[in-house]
């Protein structure tokens, strides 16, 4: 009997010891890493501030195509680009969040524009055209991988400040994507030729609808019906997710449903049309969240369709979960209030980004230039009736 008691003994602490241990590991790193989000759900303390300053600093050094170690020039060039775009959409989103900082913000922010102007920033395109972006407005050539991104940022500009040495710019960018628009059979705009990308697309749609909002101007009769065709052609009928790709002349989709560019699209549609980004959402959690020990994830592939590579869009993708989707819909999170997403996805955010604190800066190590600026942009997205309600404050 002693013998049996004894082993009974010991079987009960060893299931203590796992029990134990299980829970640490449940609770204790994520609540760690989930700490301060509800600071920043709130849009309270200075942890937004403290990034913001990382990306000033950041910014006002001179980066180029080898500051990035893609492997592809075109990728360094693309992240060179968007380092400065998402840098400015952050500081345009915190110029709305600290009313009191507002020039300050519109600095950097102007910052960023002119650097984008660049002969060095613009050369990524410029190449895949063999022709320049800015100098071919007159022309048919798409351009939607700067244009798109860059006229959002420059709409976006126009919103907060209605006349500045960028309008006319913004004008005949504008005007030039447009026109594009109406000539395209599939109301798409190529990436680079003969690439069709629905989220670039967003971005371009978005940049000219907000355009609108900032002037008094009016596409809408474009902009709806490019934002039917992208929720009843260039959506999986199945899953609510936007395909990553599709054929230029058909329309029908060449890639699969995907995270990462319906985590950054619906960022970009919240602008514009806030039902359809919250659309984009709700699809978004119900076929691709998930998460482990209390850390949230999104995945990159919806589990119906067969796929898991990952590639310079996705980022990495580890056992399904995407990089780029995960930090994306942070966005998402907080343009739909959902707070116990972005708690879980800040909690990984802070696990992955190993954000380390400095002069009131707050540079995620990991990350570099290009995610320091996403993960700017993305902890300071604009509750959609914030955004609603500085349009109307503004008469916009």
């Amino acid at each position: 009997m002693s013998k049996n008691k004894n082993i009974s003994v010991r079987l009960l602490r060893l299931t203590i010891v796992v029990l134990l241990f299980a829970l640490v590991t449940y609770l204790i790193p994520h609540y760690w890493c989930a700490r301060e989000a509800p600071q920043i759900f709130s849009n309270s303390g200075n942890i937004q501030e403290k990034i913001a300053k990382q990306v000033e600093s950041i910014i006002s050094h001179e980066m180029d195509r080898k500051s990035f170690k893609t492997g592809s020039e075109l990728f360094n060039g693309e992240w060179l680009f968007g380092s400065y775009m998402m840098s400015g959409m952050g500081f345009g989103q915190m110029a709305i969040l600290n009313p009191g900082q507002k020039e300050r913000y519109l600095t950097q922010m102007e910052k960023c524009i002119r650097q984008m102007l660049s002969p060095d920033v613009r050369e990524f395109d410029k190449n895949s055209w063999e022709n320049d972006p800015i100098d071919s407005l007159d022309s048919d050539s798409d351009h939607a991988a700067y244009l798109g991104y860059f006229n959002l940022l420059l709409s976006f500009h126009r919103l907060l400040k209605n006349k500045s040495e960028f309008s006319g710019l913004n004008d005949r960018i504008t005007s030039a994507l447009a026109r594009r628009l109406e000539k395209s059979r599939t109301l798409l705009l190529q990436t680079y030729p003969g690439e069709y990308y629905p989220v670039d697309n967003c971005a371009v749609i978005a940049s000219i609808g907000l355009y609108d909002r900032a002037t008094g101007a009016n596409h809408s009769d474009l902009t709806g019906k490019c934002l039917s065709r992208m929720k009843n052609k260039y959506t999986d009928k199945k899953t609510g997710i936007l395909f990553q790709c599709v054929d230029g002349e058909t329309g029908i989709p060449a890639d699969l449903p995907r995270g990462s560019g319906t985590s950054l699209g619906l960022y970009f549609l919240s602008f514009i049309d806030p039902d359809l980004s919250l659309s984009l959402y709700n699809s978004l959690k119900r076929e691709l969240r998930s998460g482990l020990f209390g850390f949230g994830g999104i995945k990159e592939y919806p589990s119906s369709v067969k796929g898991g590579y990952g590639d310079i869009d996705s980022g990495p993708v580890i056992f399904g979960y995407g990089f780029s989707a995960s930090g994306f819909t942070v966005a998402g999170t907080r343009i739909h209030g959902d707070y116990d997403l972005f708690r879980k996805l800040y909690a990984t955010v802070y696990l992955f980004g190993a954000p380390y604190d400095s002069n009131g800066k707050r540079n995620f190590v990991i990350g570099g230039p290009i995610g320091n600026s996403i993960m700017f942009a993305m902890l300071t997205a604009l509750d959609k009736n914030q955004f609603k309600k500085y349009c109307r404050s503004n008469g916009k």
